[in-house]
């Protein structure tokens, strides 16, 4: 069994070597990002740039979410309420509109780490694509319809947890370690996307399983969640410094910037999941470090 180490810099490796992938997280951070500014302005009469996701108060870091987000190194604020009440029902319509959306776009942006990283690929079948981005594209339409109910239960209940990081500054200001709970449960369903993708498990299944992987090994969800936090706490504190200087255009330059890294976190915790089972008892994908260019 590779050791967490091993994983994060084969992870690194194969998103240097073919960064592509990393289109999908990006093109659905700036959708979000304008389709927000629209429903800002239109609900509270505010500009706003809202990134998908969420931070918790007093957490510099995020949980690394299957699918990257520039909202793992940025906002949203949890002092919304100072835009005013439009402002937060402006928030929550986005957080409970963008389910399906990030719910399809997850699913999709798995299958295609899975078809270009951890699978072996079939030089006969592979005739059939034109280019890389031909297998990207039927990847991503395969898996995310076919998994896309799965995924909508799981981005339910994140934004769940992204209402409440809204929410509970203005219902319990006074305690400040609310967010624990929070975390807590965002990690313990840290490996339920790879679950319903790799083992072809539904919502309840998935998250079942993940609960019992980190409670099973521990210590090295920790580690894992380590590098995570090292690399969302560093490009945040860095988006922080040069919102000075770039203003308004800063979320989308973060999104730029944070598309490939987070990237290869999602890959990095792909192999992770991955590495719980022996080989011989992998639910179907194995890491491929010899797979053909994508």
């Amino acid at each position: 069994m590779e050791g967490v180490g091993e994983h994060f810099g084969r992870s690194v490796d194969a998103v240097l070597r073919r960064p592509r992938t990393a289109i999908v997280p990006l093109l659905v951070d700036v959708v979000w990002l304008i389709g927000g500014t629209v429903l800002f302005a239109a609900l509270a009469g505010v500009r706003l740039l809202f990134p998908q996701g969420y931070r918790l108060p007093n957490f510099p870091v995020a949980v690394p979410h299957a699918l990257p987000t520039v909202g793992d190194i940025m906002g949203p604020t949890p002092d919304l309420h100072v835009a005013g009440s439009g402002a937060l029902v402006a928030a929550a319509a986005l957080i409970l509109l963008g389910i399906p959306l990030l719910a399809y776009a997850e699913a999709g942006f798995l299958g295609v780490l899975k078809a270009v990283y951890l699978s072996r690929h079939d030089e006969i079948l592979e005739g059939r694509h034109a280019d890389a981005w031909s297998r990207i594209r039927e990847a991503f339409a395969l898996t995310a319809r076919a998994h896309f109910r799965t995924f909508l239960i799981l981005r339910a209940i994140q934004a769940g947890f992204a209402l409440a990081a809204l929410a509970l500054p203005l219902v319990i200001p006074q305690l400040p370690n609310y967010g624990f709970g929070i975390l807590a449960a965002d990690v313990l369903l840290l490996f339920a996307p790879y679950a319903a993708v790799e083992a072809k498990k539904g919502p309840v299944a998935a998250i079942r399983e993940s609960m019992q992987l980190v409670s099973d090994h521990l210590a090295t969800t920790l580690v894992a969640l380590l590098f995570g936090f090292l690399l969302t706490g560093g490009l945040g504190y860095l988006a922080e410094k040069v919102t000075r200087y770039l203003g308004v255009a800063t979320p989308f330059v973060a999104a730029l910037v944070y598309a490939p890294v987070g990237t290869l976190l999602a890959l990095f915790l792909y192999r992770v999941y991955l590495g719980f089972y022996p080989q011989e008892s992998l639910p179907e994908s194995a890491p491929a470090p010899h797979a053909a260019p994508a």
